[in-house]
C-alpha cells in the first residue's frame, strides 16, 4: 500500500513548517506528498520550494491566486489522483497528526470495507467533535457532532467529515470526482462526503490524534467566511436534501427571520457593525437562491468585514 497526503496553505509560514515536520516523521511514510500554495506572500512559497529540492516525495504547486480552501483542495486532490497511491490524507496546514496517525489508521482499516477513516481531532487539548458529525434530519439536513462518550471506544462510523484529517481510499475519490471548487470556501468537505454515502460510511479511529491548531479570528465576529457558509448550505441542500422544496421553503423562513430580528434589533438601538453586516448577508444569500451562482464572490472577499458594493 502506498499513501500520499494533500496540504492546502496560504500565509501560515509557521504552522506549514509544523504541519510538513509531522507528515514527514510518520511511522508510516508517505509516498506522495502534494501541497497546494494558495499565493502565499509571507515567503511560504519559497520555504516550500527549498523543502522540494530536498524531499523526493514533495511536490509542490503555487497557485495565481487565493482559490479558497475548495479551489486548492479540488487542485490537491486532482494531482494525487495522478499518482501510484492507494490512499490518500486531506489537511490544512494547522493540523498536526501525531507520528503515528497513518499507521493506526491503515491499521484499523486492514481487511475492512471501510473506503474512508479518520482520527481524533484535538484543539487545545480537548476532542473537537465538530469534525465527525452525523445526519440528524435528511430533509432539513440538519448535522450533529458525534458525541464524546463514543471516542471512548475504539472506533465509531459517522456520516460527514471536515478535511482535517480525512482520509480516503484512491478508488473511491474516482468514483466521486473532485470536490466542488466552486463553493471557493466552507462545506466542500461536507458536500465531498455526502457524496460517499452510497459507497461507504467513515469509520473515525479514535486513538489517531491530529491536533488542529486553530488561529481565533481577530476580526469581528461575523465575517466573509458567513457568507459562503450560508450560500454552500443551500446548494448541499438543493442537491442532497430528501424533500428539496420543504427544505427550501424551512431556509426562506428561516433566513427572512433573521433578517426581521437584525432590523429589529438595529430599530431598537443595539450597537455594532456586526449586525448589519450579519444582516447583508442573509439578504444577500436569499437573494442568491434563485441564480445559483457560486465560486468567488467580489463583495465577500478573504479578510473583509463588510460587503463591498456590488
Amino acid at each position: 500500500m502506498k499513501y500520499g497526503v494533500v496540504i492546502v496553505t496560504c500565509n501560515r509560514k509557521k504552522l506549514l513548517s509544523e504541519c510538513l515536520d509531522c507528515v514527514l516523521n510518520q511511522t508510516l511514510p508517505f509516498a506522495h506528498i502534494i501541497v497546494v500554495d494558495n499565493h502565499s506572500t509571507d515567503g511560504s512559497g519559497e520555504y516550500l520550494d527549498a523543502l522540494a529540492g530536498q524531499q523526493k516525495a514533495l511536490k509542490v504547486f503555487h497557485m495565481k491566486e487565493n482559490l479558497g480552501g475548495a479551489g486548492g483542495f479540488a487542485v490537491g486532490i486532482k494531482k494525487i489522483l495522478e499518482t501510484c497511491c492507494d490512499w490518500f490524507l486531506i489537511i490544512d496546514d494547522d493540523a498536526m497528526i501525531e507520528k503515528t496517525y497513518m499507521e493506526k489508521l491503515a491499521r484499523a482499516v486492514r481487511g475492512t470495507d471501510y473506503l474512508a477513516c479518520s482520527g481524533t481531532v484535538m484543539t487545545e487539548g480537548r476532542i473537537d467533535g465538530l469534525h465527525r458529525r452525523r445526519i440528524t434530519n435528511p430533509c432539513l439536513m440538519f448535522f450533529k457532532p458525534v458525541e464524546e462518550k463514543e471516542y471512548e471506544k475504539d472506533t465509531f462510523t459517522y456520516d460527514i467529515s471536515t478535511f482535517c484529517g480525512l482520509c480516503i481510499k484512491t478508488s473511491l475519490a474516482k468514483k466521486a470526482g473532485l470536490p466542488r471548487a466552486d463553493y471557493f470556501i466552507w462545506f466542500d468537505d461536507a458536500e465531498y462526503c455526502l457524496r460517499f454515502r452510497r459507497h461507504t460510511s467513515i469509520l473515525n479511529v479514535n486513538h489517531a490524534i491530529l491536533n488542529h491548531k486553530t488561529q481565533p479570528s481577530k476580526s469581528a465576529s461575523v465575517c466573509w467566511k458567513h457568507y459562503y457558509g450560508l450560500r454552500n448550505a443551500i446548494d448541499i441542500g438543493k442537491r442532497y436534501s430528501t424533500h428539496p422544496r420543504m427544505y427550501l421553503f424551512y431556509i426562506y423562513m428561516n433566513h427572512t427571520a433573521h433578517i426581521l430580528i437584525d432590523s429589529i434589533l438595529l430599530l431598537l438601538g443595539s450597537p455594532g457593525e456586526d449586525i448589519r453586516y450579519r444582516r447583508q448577508i442573509y439578504t444577500d444569500v436569499l437573494k442568491g437562491i434563485r441564480r445559483q451562482k457560486l465560486g468567488k464572490d467580489s463583495r465577500y472577499l478573504p479578510g473583509s468585514n463588510s460587503p463591498a458594493a456590488p
